[in-house]
């Protein structure tokens, strides 16, 4: 395994996995918001609340305005954007010697956004900013962090949960496979132990000529399994 111990490949593993789910989950709810506010901010019928209820939200007593809200800033909601955001930066300080100053700063940027988002009458700005501080992290530790394996286990995770809430959320499954390819390409630069079973059957079900048009509930349900068993 290199330098990295075992706790140092796990913070690095779920500091990837959170950012993502602060990046999907965050796309996503503004454009289920979006969806829904066309209707009228009223209805809560729409086909988004079957989605975010999978994540582990639950909108039956409140109105689209209030859940949202809730979604992205309640941090008694361990679902929520800003938890997910708060366990990143945990994770990030815990490793911060593998990753340097320079990628530190766009994750606490990314934290001040959302704080600043949280606080506003107007957050899509703030909440852009949060998207564009994660996307500039993934660039500069491809300048910054010397540790290739460090690099490619931040990586792995950010893919792993992407595959997890496209498949959870039915969300851009034709990206699925792409995500696959860029997977198998980082695993063996991790040093970290993985299960090439897991990835084997994931690789088979993203890469089967019927994927996704003819994908079924139960087929995403073994896809996400596959997923979350890599590294399990």
């Amino acid at each position: 395994m290199g330098t990295l111990s075992l706790n140092r490949i796990d913070h690095l593993l779920w500091l990837g996995r959170y950012l993502e789910r602060v990046f999907t989950t965050q796309r996503f709810i503004l454009t289920a918001y979006d969806r829904v506010a066309d209707r009228a901010l009223d209805d809560i019928d729409g086909d988004w609340k079957g989605q975010l209820v999978d994540l582990g939200f639950n909108c039956e007593t409140e109105t689209p305005l209030e859940f949202f809200q809730r979604c992205l800033f309640n941090r008694d909601n361990p679902s929520s954007v800003a938890r997910s955001m708060d366990a990143a930066y945990d994770n990030a300080i815990a490793c911060r010697d593998a990753l340097g100053t320079e990628s530190l700063g766009y994750i606490q940027m990314a934290v001040n956004a959302l704080e600043a988002s949280s606080a506003s009458d107007s957050p899509l700005l703030d909440l852009q900013l949060v998207q564009d501080n994660i996307m500039a992290f993934k660039g500069c530790i491809d300048d910054f962090v010397v540790d290739d394996a460090a690099r490619c286990l931040v990586k792995c995770g950010m893919t792993v949960e992407r595959i997890d809430l496209c498949a959870r959320l039915r969300y851009r499954l034709d990206g699925i496979p792409h995500e696959v390819d860029r997977l198998a390409s980082r695993l063996d630069r991790t040093g970290a132990s993985y299960s090439r079973q897991a990835v084997k059957e994931l690789a088979a079900q993203a890469f089967d000529p019927a994927f996704p048009q003819n994908v079924d509930d139960k087929g995403l349900e073994r896809m996400i399994a596959c997923a979350n068993g890599i590294f399990a």
